[in-house]
């Protein structure tokens, strides 16, 4: 259970990290992405630390954003770096990442986890903004092949801790998050273009563009997933974390979608008598939350289905060069996608054990010897 102590050191810890780069006593105090694994006290603090490294709004232009992206070897080896660690089963130290990552990514232990993270940074920013992911550092520790992402820091507020929360209490696979906020560089992606004036989709939007880095991990991670065991809807499955604002689904704390919209073929998809991780999670959640509105496509208005999420579009079957142009359908859908939007509150600290419960309830543990459940962790 998170404690009020614990809660303000999550609030504050970033910010004191933030007033130190603009009182200029970075270098003092060797204030550095190595830094956060050498001082944070949990895994919460941690992301907590590592984020205040995020790329920041309007940061970039052409040719800073093309500067920062992977080169030659680079994108390869990127996903190469994931699914090295996703395959570490003891000691971190022992794993080192591609040569063309090296200088500018690691991986290193914090306590029972592997990190891998970017070390170069650059007056307070990550000099690439590719982002950081975090497993278990043994294989016995995994309860569920369950991967949790959050592609939206400094944007969807309190998603980062939420994220690593909820991964460390279930005993799941992986946690994934971008190092860019979806507004480092304004100009529209090329991937998933707006259609209406009030539509917004930037080249550093992770969810709508697969030349980020954030796609490629998850490319990566599926394949590491469905080579090792498969993704069965009993103990598998993707968890994308997002947050909306006040006025958008109002009537609605959480939404919850697998990015096939709410066409009729579509509601029926979520309202059929197949079992499915989002149906589980959306009556798992109400359970635990039950005077909130928790909701699927099949019972709400809300036009936030994530049928234009790349990531999405390809763990339903899409392959990568249709991404960009083609949506899932109920026919296809593979269920393993689970899109959550939620307002400010279920994002608050006082309701990540709620949340991590309902995750518990959704999914069985992936093999006989894995933990059943890992605890509720330190904040």
């Amino acid at each position: 259970m998170q404690t009020t102590l614990d809660r303000w050191t999550d609030i504050l810890q970033p910010i004191f990290y933030s007033l130190l780069w603009l009182l200029g006593l970075q270098t003092d105090l060797d204030l550095s992405p190595g830094s956060c694994i050498r001082t944070s006290p949990t895994i919460t603090a941690l992301v907590s630390c590592l984020d205040t490294f995020t790329v920041p709004h309007s940061y970039y232009d052409n040719a800073t954003y093309s500067l920062a992206q992977p080169v030659g070897s680079q994108r390869r080896d990127w996903k190469l770096a994931v699914t090295t660690l996703l395959s570490v089963d003891g000691d971190c130290s022992a794993t080192s990442v591609p040569l063309s990552l090296q200088g500018l990514y690691v991986i290193e232990s914090f306590g029972g986890f592997c990190v891998l993270y970017e070390t170069a940074s650059r007056s307070g920013t990550y000099v690439k903004g590719w982002g950081f992911m975090i497993v278990p550092a043994f294989r016995p520790l995994v309860s569920r092949s369950v991967h949790i992402s959050a592609p939206h820091p400094g944007y969807d507020l309190g998603t980062i801790q939420q994220a690593a929360y909820i991964f460390q209490s279930t005993g799941s696979n992986s946690l994934l998050v971008t190092g860019r906020t979806r507004t480092a560089y304004l100009n529209n992606s090329n991937c998933i273009l707006p259609v209406s004036a009030s539509q917004d989709y930037y080249r550093t939007d992770p969810a709508h563009n697969n030349e980020e880095p954030f796609f490629d991990a998850n490319v990566a991670i599926y394949e590491w997933q469905h080579q090792r065991l498969g993704c069965p809807p009993s103990s598998c499955g993707f968890l994308q974390l997002h947050g909306k604002g006040a006025s958008t689904c109002s009537s609605d704390q959480i939404f919850l979608s697998s990015g096939i919209g709410n066409s009729s073929s579509s509601q029926a998809w979520y309202t059929d008598d197949v079992d499915r991780p989002i149906k589980r999670l959306q009556q798992n959640l109400q359970d635990n939350f039950p005077s909130w509105k928790i909701s699927l496509p099949s019972d709400s208005t809300c036009p936030l289905t994530a049928t234009k999420n790349v990531v999405g579009r390809y763990l339903n079957g899409i392959h990568i060069p249709r991404v960009c142009s083609t949506a899932a359908t109920s026919k296809i859908a593979t269920g393993e996608f689970l899109h959550a939007e939620q307002a400010s509150l279920p994002r608050d600290p006082q309701h990540y054990d709620a949340w991590s419960r309902a995750v518990l309830e959704t999914f069985d543990t992936c093999a006989d010897g894995m933990a059943m459940n890992p605890g509720v962790p330190a904040i």
